[in-house]
């Protein structure tokens, strides 16, 4: 059931709960924006329903609990089932939480394919499983009026390039291969703005922190938060490095640096306890558990800005500069992927330059990965061994912010006001709903591109119709003009004794019903018929079950070819 442009567009939401978990330990990005995404749309959405796609009803329970957790006032949530075409075709578009969306294309093939959208996003485009599934758009059924939202310029152009590296593989074989149809978005993830809003109380507990962890009044607090992790997130050594540059040119004690976060390992926190010894003696480093929702919040409130030299190609937007904006903080981030698209360089912020190995630098590397000889986080890891951040540059900023009060108090009032006018996720939504309503608006008059011919196609070619695919494997096939006669007297008693047998029935709901199976008997008993005159005969059944029920009857010897 369609809705005009001035109503809010609804989606039946994809839910595996792994793909919206915010609570549990050492979650990464597209868990929070997923989670994000989800209250948002239950919160600022404006739907009758929260429409459930999803497997089990075991998911569907903890779809509804998640959603109870959000507030009291919630719209009532619906299950969709995957095959239930009708239902998926009220709620006009499907949102998956990832770009893997060919699955879905090819079961809307089973039904009318201009019935619903697919909307996707990206998060990571690093990892085989998701290059392999935005290579599956080139040959998966995907149509003008589905979409992917990239959430910043850097992902859709790593998707673009993607989707390129496979049509000049297949256009080097002398395949012709169009352009994919559907619409790339650049709509960028969300912040609740209310959840990181300064007051009294966290000002205070912001306060109580740093009182804890022995900061005096002029000590001035950097803070990174997410994941400690060298292989996925952000080596840290060029962050301990600029930080110890910048304590150099400041009053002895001044800097201090907050880590909020989770180590997720002994190894790994062991290699970071080494290089803040080596690289970071004289700044006091502050270790907050990420486990300890609590504490990790008030570090916001306890910090002077914000630092984040993200060098991994695993990161696509990054949020944590959208919170740290939301908090009123001003941020020093790396010139990477979505964040220099989030951090005004100059006025909420400083983005500090990176720099990368020309293209074509890592093709040994990206062999050596396909044939196994490391996984996929050592690979990145490597990659990011090769990517750098002006450590000269970001200690620059450092030493700026700390000296700077004022600096701090401006900038951070425009990152505030940047989050507020950009990424609140009451706006953020609304493009989402947007981008809806024009895929209707084109469901409504595109071309389908290759619709099914469901008499000579099945739904997905990995599945031919085996009666084709092995149609050189007999002498010959059953035709229209075949004619058919009983080939025993009996033949009544015998299909009532094959109905005994297992083995017999082993292909029953692909067949007539008994009631059909014997108006057929019942014409043969008078005369031999052609096969045209038999599917005369059974106007309410469709011909494949005919075909296939006489081959039935023939290779139990009921009938036989008459001369």
């Amino acid at each position: 059931m369609e809705q005009n442009s001035g109503e809010k567009r609804n989606c039946a939401i994809y839910y595996i709960p792994e793909a919206y978990e915010s609570e549990q330990a050492n979650i990464v990005g597209r868990q929070s924006a997923g989670a994000g995404f989800l209250e948002a749309l239950t919160r600022h959405g404006g739907v009758e329903a929260l429409l459930c796609l999803t497997t089990t009803e075991d998911f569907f329970q903890e779809f509804q609990r998640r959603i109870g957790r959000i507030g009291n006032a919630v719209p009532p949530c619906r299950w969709i089932k995957p095959g239930d075409l009708v239902g998926l075709s009220d709620a006009g578009c499907i949102f998956q939480p990832g770009p893997i969306i060919a699955e879905s294309a090819w079961m809307r093939r089973y039904g009318d394919e201009r019935a619903f959208s697919i909307c996707g996003i990206t998060h990571s485009v690093a990892t085989e499983r998701v290059v392999r599934g935005i290579r599956d758009f080139i040959t998966a059924p995907i149509q003008p009026w589905d979409a992917l939202i990239c959430t910043s310029q850097a992902v859709r152009a790593a998707t673009m390039r993607i989707v390129e590296s496979w049509v000049d593989y297949l256009e080097a074989r002398g395949f012709k291969v169009p352009p994919v149809p559907m619409r790339t978005a650049v709509i960028p993830l969300g912040v609740h703005l209310e959840q990181f809003e300064r007051n009294a109380e966290r000002e205070a507990r912001g306060q109580a922190l740093r009182q804890s962890l022995g900061l005096e009044e002029e000590d001035v607090a950097a803070l990174y938060f997410g994941r400690l992790n060298f292989l996925s997130k952000a080596h840290p050594t060029p962050m301990f490095r600029a930080c110890e540059l910048a304590q150099r040119r400041l009053p002895a004690g001044r800097l201090h640096l907050l880590l909020a976060g989770q180590l997720s390992d002994p190894r790994t926190a062991a290699e970071f306890n080494a290089a803040r010894r080596l690289f970071c003696p004289s700044v006091a480093v502050h270790w907050i558990d990420g486990a300890d929702a609590e504490k990790a919040h008030d570090a916001w409130y306890a910090a002077d800005f914000f630092l984040s030299l993200a060098d991994n190609v695993q990161e696509s937007f990054g949020l944590t500069p959208l919170e740290a904006m939301a908090a009123s903080l001003p941020c020093i981030v790396s010139d990477w992927d979505g964040y220099r698209e989030t951090v005004a360089d100059g006025d909420t912020g400083f983005c500090i330059p990176t720099l990368m190995a020309p293209p074509c630098s890592g093709i040994a590397l990206a062999d050596d990965h396909a044939r196994q000889a490391f996984d996929h986080f050592s690979y990145i890891g490597l990659i990011a061994q090769s990517t750098a951040v002006d450590i000269d540059r970001c200690a620059e900023a450092i030493e700026r912010l700390a000296n700077d009060r004022t600096l701090r108090r401006r900038m951070g009032e425009a990152g505030r006001r940047r989050a507020a006018t950009h990424y609140d996720w009451r706006d953020v939504i609304a493009q989402y709903q947007a981008l809806w309503r024009e895929l209707a608006e084109i469901r409504a008059t595109a071309t389908a591109l290759g619709p099914r011919d469901a008499g000579r196609q099945t739904v997905h070619p990995d599945y031919p119709d085996p009666f084709t695919l092995f149609s050189a494997h007999p002498s010959a096939a059953l035709r229209d003009d075949s004619r058919l006669r009983l080939a025993d007297l009996d033949a009544r008693f015998v299909v009532a004794d094959l109905r005994q047998g297992a083995m017999h029935l082993f292909a029953r709901s692909t067949l007539l019903a008994d009631d059909e199976i014997a108006r057929v008997i019942a014409a043969l008993e008078r005369e031999p018929r052609a096969v045209t005159e038999i599917l005369a005969l059974l106007k309410a059944s469709d011909r494949p079950k005919v075909l296939r029920t006489l081959l039935w009857l023939y290779k139990f010897g009921v009938v036989s070819l008459a001369s």
